[in-house]
């Protein structure tokens, strides 16, 4: 599902922003290009190897020129961090060291990003089986629908924190 943010992110022409949704089996993947004002949910990165992971991700920012990243970072419901949060870490730590220079990490609260994520995709899948689901996030569908979330919520507090200013 795309979402048009032209009304609302109009001085953010000439940045794309990369979102991330980690997982040790998927990454979902969203890209929001400046230039047509959408943030896209992407394939899915699907592999168990972070190394491979990062490998997908460094050439994503390559290919369309991201200027920044952000990742959705577990919290748990009561503001704590989350014992996910220490696998996050360790991969921003490696995505940072082979990233090019100059490309910033963000950190977002991915708190029910996946259960918005589903239930943005209920109304197009309303006589789904359990099967059909389990199937669906098995690709990585989901998760780059989280990721697009996760991109638009990092985009909306950046927009609130610009027009503050």
């Amino acid at each position: 599902m795309a979402v048009d943010m032209s009304e609302k992110f109009f001085d953010m022409a000439d940045v794309n922003y990369l979102g991330i949704d980690y997982g040790s089996r998927r990454i979902g993947i969203s890209i929001y290009h400046g230039e047509v004002k959408l943030a896209l949910p992407m394939k899915a990165i699907i592999t168990e190897y972070d190394d491979e992971k990062v490998e997908k991700i460094c050439a994503m920012v390559k290919e369309n020129n991201i200027d920044e990243i952000a990742i959705g970072y577990p919290i748990n419901m009561d503001g704590t961090q989350s014992d996910k949060a220490k696998q996050v870490d360790r991969f921003i730590e490696t995505l940072s060291d082979r990233l090019p220079g100059g490309i910033k990490i963000n950190l977002v609260d991915e708190r029910l990003t996946s259960e918005q994520a589903i239930d943005e995709q209920k109304p197009f899948y309303m006589k789904q089986s359990a099967s059909k689901t389990r199937k669906r996030r098995s690709r990585g569908i989901i998760d780059s629908q989280a990721a697009t979330i996760i991109l638009e919520d990092f985009l909306w507090e950046l927009e609130l924190k610009n027009n503050r200013q």
